[in-house]
Formats: structure tokens, sequence, C-alpha cells
């Protein structure tokens, strides 16, 4: 993957080409990429803009994102930006200890590159999403190649780092394709700067649209290329055109969420650490699932690569790395998590699975021996980054940000007027007005969404769980990896493990049942045999109500009024109007959910809020825009109206 030259130089074997300027990388970056695009003045402006976004092809050795970084951390007090995203494409990501090879021959940049090495982990093809928010700062590495990876790219860029590897090396990364892909991207007056004054890599940027310009190159290179987009930018065009990000660049001051469950504290927090102040309504529903002690959280690995799978795999590395800078050491735990294949988990789904989604040993790893803790011939998968995680603490944490105010009460109803919205109580008193309304409050998503509408376009199911607390006086028990199979049991921790649960959608009985508990024991004794069960006695149960979508995906983004979707998108799905263009119907203005989590809410709950928040305020998304159709709330209108056809 990498050498290096006596000098220290680091080179890429794939493209035998260096990675930067042997003279001194930094100070090139620094004249190429950050004064080619005039960062220091734009990152310094006091024009109101909530977020700077910079897309770079060739990640490489991470040096130009931490010169972004340590410029940013200079000008972001004295600027009106509130988020720096640092969006990066790497075909051929390096190791750990390359990167820091390579970089500590720089050592303004070592507390820097500390904090990112911290969270380089658990990367896999796609989008990858690092963020530091003491920092105000997200970085957003996709892996892949670029050429693939730019169409499910989504939102507007502002500079352009163009740092692949010398175009007479890498051909594909300067043409047509990715010339237009970033005209796509493009925001007014976007710029672009780069090291090659490549005749082939003018000719595409400038038929993209760029202005095209000559300056002086860092140290023996003559030239350099810099540039800006002057058009217009382009509105998204997808083929859905509900799924289309019309966005406006009205930045809202305030906003309520209705909720304070794990959906409603995370978009809660994603807002709060943007600068927005948020005001969370909850009715401290003591059935939620967010109240869930040690609750476990890995992987859903399908066959070939589907919306659940990357889904999970993305939000299981987000949350790790997030973990650290929200939660005290003691209130999660990677404790690796052992998943049995079964009926419902065959070997050949796990076995394919992992081939398909290019998975190593720092993510899966196939068991085909489990040895006497397991029933004679048990398989299955280890998960080294399987996590527990205290969920009372999680939303605690999230929760509290000096942006979020936490109020009591039961919102009856919602009503938008004058460019508000109205909360009421269950006696028609009002609560509040809000310019943004975000509905995170699970079950009562639904009945608030029919009193507006008088129908609800999704649905949610609500689903009963029953775990058991147990007592375990064996010490050792604490280093248990979570075992996982019909059901799970967690490690100790201070004595106490988690066994559960069972699932059932048609009794919501809120009380425990002594079957449910026999069922669940029995089950894991028969399972679970490395476990001294001798020593173990069930102190307590647990009942929570999981809200969950028909298929099992949460929905997050802007609600459509079921009406008028029907009247416009009927008939989209027929063979006659293949080719007829259908218009852009706007959502319910400043009002959107997050809600659906399921049993996968600690997993999910904080890319979503991040994704949530991008959307409401036109970020670029942190995923790609295919998986982002399998979680948008109006999946579920498209879908019978396709099924009606």
């Amino acid at each position: 993957m990498i050498d290096w030259k006596e000098n220290g130089t680091p080179v890429s074997r794939e493209f035998n080409d260096i990675y930067f300027s042997p003279e001194n990388g930094l100070e090139e970056t620094k004249h190429v990429f950050l004064k080619g695009n005039r960062l220091e003045e734009r990152l310094s402006s006091p024009e109101t803009q909530h977020v700077f976004s910079i897309l770079e092809l060739g990640f490489g050795t991470g040096l130009n994102f931490l010169a972004a970084w340590q410029l940013w951390r200079n000008c972001k007090n004295k600027s009106s930006l509130q988020v720096l995203r640092f969006t990066s494409f790497e075909k051929y990501p390096l190791e750990r200890e390359d990167i820091r090879k390579a970089i500590s021959v720089f050592p303004e940049l070592s507390e820097l590159l500390d904090l990112f090495l911290e969270k380089y982990k658990l990367l896999i093809p796609g989008c990858n999403t690092f963020l530091f928010e003491k920092e105000n700062l997200i970085l957003d590495l996709w892996i892949g190649d670029a050429i693939q990876l730019l169409p499910e790219t989504s939102g507007k860029f502002d500079a352009f780092f163009l740092d692949g590897f010398a175009p007479s090396k890498n051909p594909e990364l300067w043409g047509e394709n990715i010339s237009l892909q970033l005209k796509r991207l493009s925001n007014k007056n976007a710029s672009f700067a780069t090291f090659t004054v490549a005749r082939s890599v003018k000719d595409c940027l400038s038929s993209a649209g760029f202005s095209l310009s000559k300056i002086p190159g860092y140290g023996r290179k003559r030239e350099m290329l810099v540039g800006v987009y002057e058009s217009e930018p382009e509105l998204d065009l997808n083929l859905i055109p509900f799924l289309r990000r019309i966005g406006s660049n009205q930045i809202p001051k305030k906003a309520t969420v209705l909720g304070a469950g794990l959906a409603g504290a995370s978009i809660a927090r994603a807002l709060a650490w943007r600068g927005i102040q948020v005001e969370v309504w909850d009715d401290h529903n003591a059935l939620r699932a967010s109240s869930v002690p040690m609750a476990v959280s890995h992987p859903h690995i399908t066959k070939g690569e589907t919306p659940t799978s990357l889904w999970t795999l993305r939000c299981l590395g987000n949350s790790i790395r997030r973990y650290s800078d929200l939660l005290p050491k003691d209130s999660y735990q990677i404790s690796g998590t052992l998943q049995l294949s079964g009926e419902d988990l065959p070997w050949i789904r796990l076995e394919e699975g992992v081939k398909a989604h290019s998975l190593d040993k720092e993510l899966a790893e196939l068991r085909t021996e489990l040895g006497e803790n397991y029933p004679e011939e048990s398989k299955g998968i280890f998960y080294p980054s399987g996590f527990w995680t205290d969920t009372p603490v999680l939303t605690e944490k999230l929760l509290n940000h000096p942006n979020i105010i936490l109020k009591q009460g039961k919102v009856g109803s919602i009503f938008f007027e004058k460019e508000e919205w109205a909360l009421f109580s269950e006696n028609k008193e009002t609560l509040n007005k809000t310019e943004v309304l975000i509905l995170a409050n699970s079950f009562g998503i639904e009945s608030l969404l029919q009193g507006l509408w008088e129908e609800s376009p999704f649905s949610l199911r609500s689903v009963r769980g029953q775990l058991e607390i147990l007592e375990d006086s064996n010490i050792y028990s604490e280093k248990d990896p979570i075992h996982v199979g019909e059901k799970y049991l967690t490690p100790s921790k201070n004595g106490i493990r988690v066994n559960g649960s069972t699932f059932n959608e048609f009794d919501l009985d809120p009380n425990a049942k002594s079957k449910d508990r026999e069922e669940i024991l029995e089950y894991s004794q028969n399972t679970f045999l490395g476990v001294h069960w001798e020593q173990i006695k069930v102190r307590s149960d647990f009942v929570g109500i999981r809200s969950q979508t028909p298929d099992r995906f949460p929905i997050i983004g802007p609600i459509h009024s079921p009406e008028p979707f029907r009247k416009i998108y009927s008939g989209m799905g027929l063979p006659k109007n293949r080719k007829k263009e259908f218009p852009f119907l706007e959502p319910q203005k400043n009002l959107f959910v997050f809600g659906g989590l399921g049993s996968r809410g600690v997993l999910t709950s904080l890319l979503g809020g991040e994704i949530l928040a991008e959307i409401l305020l036109n970020e670029p998304l942190s995923i790609e825009n295919s998986l982002y159709s399998s979680l948008h709330p109006s999946r579920f209108l498209y879908r019978k109206i396709r099924n009606q056809e």
C-alpha cells in the first residue's frame, strides 16, 4: 500500500507517486489548497452562513484535512459559521500507523492527529462519519472509487481540493465523469484548487462551468490551477421527485422537539451543538424503549449489500467514534458480540454477507467452532465492536447541553398557522409556538398527524418486549462477550446482567409475565452453556414498548401530506409514465419526523439525529443517496401508490 523514500516521504505503491512534496508537505497544502481556495478569508467571513463544506478527492495521509482543521481552529471564533464539513474520497485507505508516521514530520499537527487517529477505526466501504463536536467539525470519509461514490453524494460544496495522484498516473480521477459530478455538487461561487495544470484537467473543468486561472505553484512546480463555479447551482434531479432536496438557506434560530427518548435526544443534540436553541417537550412515558438498561448493539449482516446491513454498519462505526466524547466509561462497554447462526440467521447468509461487505476482522470474524460453551456443532459470527449501552445515561448526556431546554407536558395536537407551529395540550390549551417542529415522540407521532390531516402518511407498530435483570456474583463474567441467539445475555456490570428479550406485537400488557421470564431463562440456560447459572438469580423484570415501522427502518426527514402526495404522484410507477416528468411536491413546511427506531434505537439514533439535522439545515448528507431513500418518511406513501397500480 505504501513505501517510504529515504527522506521519509510516503509513496503509493499502487500509483508509484508521492503523497506530498518532499520539500515540505504541510507548506505545499497551505499554498495549494488553503490559499488556492482563499480559505482563511472565507472561514473568517462575518457573512451569515451556517456551514462551509469542502470536498476533497484523495484523502491520502489526511494532511489536507488536518491543515484545514488547524486553519478552522484559528478562524472559527471570529466567523459566523457554525460548522466546517470536510468530505473526502479515498480508494486505498492507509493504516493508522502509516498515517501517524507520515504526519509525524509536522509536529504542529500532533494534537489534531491524535484526536483524529483515536476515531480512525471501523472503516467500511462507502461513507464513514467522524464528528468532532467540540471542534464544530465533521469529516465524511468515503472509502471506494470516487467515480462510483460521487453520484451517491448529496448537498452543495463551497470548495474543492483536487488532490488525486498525477493525471498521468491516475487519469480516471481527472476525467469528465468527475468534473460533471463536481458541477452537480457546486454551490454558487464554489472554488477549486489543484497542483496540476494538465490540459485534460483544464478542459474537463472548463466544460463543467468553472472559470480557470493559473497561479504560481509550490516549490518546483511553476504553476497550479484555481477556479470558480460562477453559474447558478444545479437543481437536485433525483429520479424519485419527492426525494429531491430543495433546501432553504434560512437557518432557524429555534426548534421544538417532541419526545426526550433516544430519537428526540439525538436530534436535539445535533441541532444544539450547531448553535440552535432547542426546546424538548416530554411526557415521561415509563414504558418507552429508551429506558432499557444495558441495550446491546451490533451490525445486522445480510447475504448481500442491502439497506439494512449498510445502515447498521454505518451506525456502528459512528456510535463508537462518538461514545468516548459523550459518555462516562462505566455507561458503555465494547465487549464484543458472539451471535449464533440458526434458523433465522443461516450460516450461508453470514458467510456470504461477510464477503459481500468486505468486512475484515476488525469488524467481523466467522467462527465455525464455538466449543463447549455452546450447543454441539454451533457456528456463529463474532463482532469485536459489539457493545452495550446504559440507555438512560445516553439520553441524559445527549440532552445535557446549554442550548437544550427540557419541558414536561403532553402535546395533544398541532396546527400550522402564520408560518408557525402551535402546540396544544389535550385540553386545547396553547403550550408553545415554534418555527420548526420535530416529531420524535414514538407512539404519539401517528395520532398528531391524524389530528392534523385525518390520516398519517405512515404507520408505526407498538411491540412489547420483556427482559430480565439478573444478579451474578461471578466477577469474571465482566469479561464475557455479549451472547446473542434467539435471546441475548450481556456481560456483568457491577454484578448485574441483562437477559432478553421477548418480541410481541399483539400483547401490549405493561406488566411483567412469568411465562416470558421462563421463556427467556430456559432458552439462555440451554444455549449459553459457559455461564455459571447456579450463581445467577433474577433481581427484577423490565417491560418496554418499542415503536417500529412495517419495514423495521426508521423514518427520518420531512413529512408530506398524504392527499396532495397521492394526487401528484399517482400513476408514477406505470410503464406509460416512465418518461413523464413528475413535479417536486414541497413537504409540509418546517415539519420533520424521527421515529420508528424499533429494537435498534441505541445503535441508530446518533447517526439518525445527525442526518435529520443535515436535512433540516441543508448540509451534505453523511450517508448515500440510495440509502436515504430507505429512510425517507414518504416511502410508504410511494409504495402504496405503486402497489395499487
